[in-house]
């Protein structure tokens, strides 16, 4: 199998970015398990895998830093979006929750159970890991140990699942993205991701939203970022409804370039459910 048809992705095996990556290229497929988010970025842009997964928002903590970075400062376009219900569980070796000394996880898993895990493990020291999946392992050369992971990274690590369905909203669910080097064509049925930054001046941002309106576009999402290397100056990560090809979309692009400092298309790509 050439490079081309590789699929990076955030690993160790057993992460939710590994189980979104499996739903859409299933379990066959040559898969690059990367340390980070950036290593999906530079793995792809170092021609060793033609695809990556990443997690791009979760419907609790937010937008996921590193992927917005990542697709702002590199050529990776996104080709398709896919969102997955998560069950964060709580899996370790101690027999009772009163033997839990140390949680590990990821910080994000952290902040979606956070309120669970002051009221059920309010003394367990809380340890940061570089993955859900990372966790588990960790905990599984742990006795006195628990993770928040996936129901898989307990499979995978010989872990018993303690206690499951731990997330604080029962609604938690993440947006995954599918990575290439060329968006996808229309479908009818798109969605276009954009960043784009304004002039640091009064009435800049209502300007560029009025752009949107006065095209009849929809706008699905708005998020500011700091801006790299510009003190108290932001960027704005955007998702529109439509193709970037379509007329609409096309002219909202031209209009917005022709007062804001950086546009830049981060795809196109069929909305997912």
């Amino acid at each position: 199998m050439s490079r081309s048809e590789t699929v990076a992705y955030f690993g160790p095996p057993g992460t939710f970015t590994h189980m979104a990556a499996r739903s859409v290229f299933g379990v066959d497929a040559r898969y690059l398990e990367c340390r980070t988010i950036a290593d999906v970025f530079d793995a792809m842009t170092r021609g060793d895998a033609g695809r990556g997964v990443a997690p791009i928002e979760n419907s609790t903590e937010g937008g996921v830093s590193a992927t917005l970075d990542g697709l702002f400062e590199s050529e990776v376009m996104i080709c398709r979006e896919l969102v997955l219900e998560i069950e964060q569980c709580l899996v370790g070796r101690p027999p009772e929750l009163a033997g839990v000394q140390r949680v590990y996880s990821h910080p994000q898993a952290l902040a979606q159970c956070r309120t669970w895990l002051a009221l059920n493990v309010p003394g367990a020291e809380l340890v940061v890991s570089s993955s859900t999946s990372a966790a588990a392992r960790e905990a599984a050369a742990d006795p006195a140990a628990a993770a928040v992971a996936s129901r898989l990274a307990a499979e995978l690590n010989g872990l018993p699942i303690l206690r499951d369905g731990i997330q604080d909203r029962a609604e938690n669910a993440t947006r995954f993205v599918v990575l290439s080097h060329t968006d996808a064509p229309r479908t009818g049925r798109d969605k276009t991701s954009v960043v784009f930054s304004t002039p640091h001046e009064r009435g800049a941002l209502r300007r560029a939203l009025e752009v949107f309106d006065g095209e009849g576009l929809n706008l699905t999402r708005i998020e500011s970022r700091p801006a790299r290397g510009k003190l108290w100056e932001y960027v704005f990560f955007t998702d529109l409804e439509g193709h970037r090809l379509d007329a609409p979309v096309e002219t909202a692009l031209r209009r917005l370039g022709a007062f804001c400092g950086m546009v830049k298309v981060l795809g196109s790509y069929p909305r997912g459910s």
